[in-house]
């Protein structure tokens, strides 16, 4: 029987780059993997129907996903996306957006229409990752170059995507995989409170808060991230 295939999924304005310091801990133990084109669609359900084209539904998947990769990952469990044999989700959230947080991606949306699109500029790199780590050049210069790469529509389409998403966080107790959790101690888009909600409403879910660490913990911790998933990945195959 195969390995189980490693399902990753990046965040708003991130691309593959985000889950590069990991992905020995994946070469390592022979498992394939399989990043998501999440800035082609402009829906979950779009983004998780597209995935689906490409994993037989026997197929045993792990399920990794950061920030709106996390909601992809949810998505993708309750669309009954491939035989699931576990989740982890890293700096990310179960429920909608508020009405405010709605109309601010709006905003966003309409900026990034008029003039020409930086994605993460410089400027709000901060935003992104713990003080310490926003002074890393090569970190701020990664981050601003998968924006780039995503480019205006695809992130028009990521943010309207974003917005449409299903509140599930009473869905969560309907998880029955293991599950682990992981977020930066000073993440400020994600703060730990909320990944300590998911924790508190998935069973036997396991909650790391990283510290020193913001809302890219791939990127900002990768050895800590490669430790707890490595445990989680020889626990499951």
């Amino acid at each position: 029987m195969p390995q189980p295939l490693i399902i990753l999924a990046p965040g708003l304005l991130c691309d593959d780059r985000l889950f590069e310091p990991i992905m020995d801990v994946f070469h390592s133990r022979g498992l394939d993997t399989l990043v998501v084109p999440h800035h082609l669609d402009d829906s979950l359900h779009g983004i998780v129907e597209r995935l689906r084209q490409q994993v037989a539904q026997t197929r045993e998947v792990v399920l990794i996903g950061l920030s709106m990769g996390g909601y992809i990952v949810l998505e993708s469990f309750f669309a009954g996306l491939g035989d699931v044999k576990g989740l982890v989700l890293l700096n990310s959230n179960a429920r909608a957006d508020r009405d405010e947080q709605i109309t601010l991606r709006k905003r966003l949306i309409a900026q990034s229409k008029l003039g020409r699109f930086t994605g993460v500029t410089k400027k709000l790199a901060p935003m992104f990752l713990s003080p310490q780590n926003a002074q890393d050049p090569a970190l701020v210069s990664l981050i601003t170059g998968m924006g780039e790469h995503i480019g205006r529509d695809g992130y028009v389409r990521q943010q309207t995507a974003i917005m449409g998403r299903k509140d599930r966080l009473s869905d969560l107790k309907m998880i029955n995989v293991p599950t682990l959790i992981m977020v930066g101690a000073e993440d400020k888009v994600t703060p730990p409170k909320v990944s300590q909600e998911m924790h508190e409403n998935i069973t036997g879910s396991e909650l790391v808060i990283v510290p020193n660490c913001g809302h890219l913990v791939t990127l900002e911790a990768p050895k800590i991230v490669c430790d707890y998933l490595g445990s989680f990945l020889d626990q499951l195959i």
